[in-house]
This record gives structure tokens, sequence and C-alpha cells, in this order.
């Protein structure tokens, strides 16, 4: 089962890392507003890969919810699919392998979490009390 857990941390912190190319594939296409919003964004992936060393069960819900949100901002805008049809090989690799991470963190900490769930037999409701 530790695997599991380091995979978590791993994905956590390649999508910070990403992030840096990704920020600084986006910096000359944005308004310096939006470039803020994304940085900012990013210091909560930075924040989030920071907690994995020290709380690691707190930074799975923070890296799942920071991964809800990327992924789904980053599948709805239309944008980003034109920059694939348009052929921009760093952006698409950036976009790609970002996506990609983001469901794997997903899938891993719902996985973690549900089989964390199950050992204890007190975390589901109308459990048997021992007697």
């Amino acid at each position: 089962m530790n695997a599991i857990p380091r995979a978590i941390q791993g994905l956590i912190l390649f999508s910070t890392v990403l992030g840096v190319f990704f920020l600084w594939q986006v910096q000359p296409l944005l308004p310096t507003n939006v470039f803020y919003f994304l940085v900012f964004g990013w210091s909560l992936f930075v924040i989030d890969s920071a907690i994995t060393f020290l709380r690691p069960k707190i930074s799975y819900y923070l890296g799942l919810v920071l991964a809800v949100l990327a992924l789904g901002e980053t599948l709805s805008q239309p944008e980003h699919y034109q920059l694939v049809e348009n052929g921009n090989v760093p952006a698409t690799i950036i976009l790609v392998l970002g996506s990609v991470a983001q469901g794997l963190l997903i899938a891993f900490v719902l996985y973690f979490l549900i089989t964390e769930r199950r050992k204890d037999p007190w975390a589901w409701p109308g459990a048997e009390s021992p007697a």
C-alpha cells in the first residue's frame, strides 16, 4: 500500500514542476491579470508539494481539489484544443502531460481514500459497534 501514496506524492511534485514550464509557455500569451491568477494557482501546488512531506493525508485532499480544478479548467477551454490542432508541439506536450497527471492524481487519491476508509469499520455509516 506504500506505492499509492508515493505515486500521489510524485504526481503532486510533477504537477508543480510542470507548472513552471506551463507558466513560461503562456506568459507572453496572456494578459497580466490572467497570468497572475495562474501564478496563484501554481503557488497552491507549491504549497501542496511542501505539505505532502509534512502532512501527506491533508496534501492528498488539497491535491484532489487542485487536480479537479486544473483538469476542469483545461478541458473546458476551446483554445487548448486549437493549440493541439495548430501543431504547437511544446504547448501540446505540456497540455497532455498535465491533463494525464491530473487525471492520474484524481484516480489515485480517490483509490487511496476509498481503501483507507474500508480498513476502518468505524468510518462507514451504520457500522456495528464492537460489544
